[in-house]
């Protein structure tokens, strides 16, 4: 009976030690990886966009580290076209940013605010006069439309001083020579390079073609 009460013990006992030196073991090999795979570096692969507010995640646990909230971070920043996030183990985050550029500016109650290519509308102290300028009804989903049929067709931004948007859903384009195409409510990629071929041809009088009617093309001055 004293054996079998003396062969318990002992295994109590080792089996305390073997929990005591485990829990050492797990706390030094914790240690380790806090120490090892802290975030000593945040590389900016865009020196020409700051990345300042990223400096909390320092000393952080690389492992910690939630690239999918990152993600979110970037993904809601109007002024950005693309990102990439990337640990590099065992102690950098790599992030690559690629600013929107600007393709047209918008000035609301003396603030010049800029669409980008990203099709997003952002603040800037940029100062860009090669974009055309966006004035009346500003609808975004309306006016990335206008800009990507512009796009696809032979007529360039930069040739473009003012994209005129009534509330109707109907554009002008005024050129930086002052000529005025006047569009009407539907227009496709056949229609608008139809017109670039006639505005380009110049076999009309006056500064301004009129295309609102329905197969008929009115010149005049304006």
């Amino acid at each position: 009976m004293l054996l079998l009460i003396d062969k318990k013990i002992k295994i109590y006992f080792y089996l305390i030690l073997f929990l005591l030196f485990s829990t050492l073991y797990n706390m030094n090999l914790a240690l380790y990886f806090n120490s090892k795979f802290k975030v000593i570096n945040i590389e900016n692969q865009n020196d020409n966009f700051k990345i300042y507010k990223l400096n909390y995640l320092l000393n952080n646990n690389i492992f910690n580290i939630d690239k999918k909230f990152l993600s979110y971070k970037f993904k809601n920043n109007p002024i950005l076209k693309s990102y990439e996030i990337k640990k590099i183990y065992p102690d950098t985050i790599r992030i690559q940013l690629v600013k929107s550029n600007p393709i047209a500016k918008i000035i609301q109650n003396q603030n010049t605010l800029y669409l980008g290519d990203n099709g997003k509308i952002f603040e800037s102290t940029l100062e860009n006069y090669q974009i055309p300028e966006i004035v009346g009804n500003i609808d975004l989903e309306f006016i990335n439309k206008i800009i990507k049929i512009i796009n696809n067709s032979s007529f360039k931004l930069n040739k473009i001083k003012v994209i005129k948007i009534y509330p109707s859903n109907r554009f002008d384009l005024v050129f930086n020579n002052k000529d005025i195409i006047k569009f009407p409510h539907y227009v496709d990629q056949k229609f608008i390079e139809n017109a670039f071929i006639f505005y380009k041809n110049k076999n009309y009088y006056g500064n301004t073609i009129d295309l609102r009617l329905k197969n008929k093309v009115i010149t005049k001055n304006e």
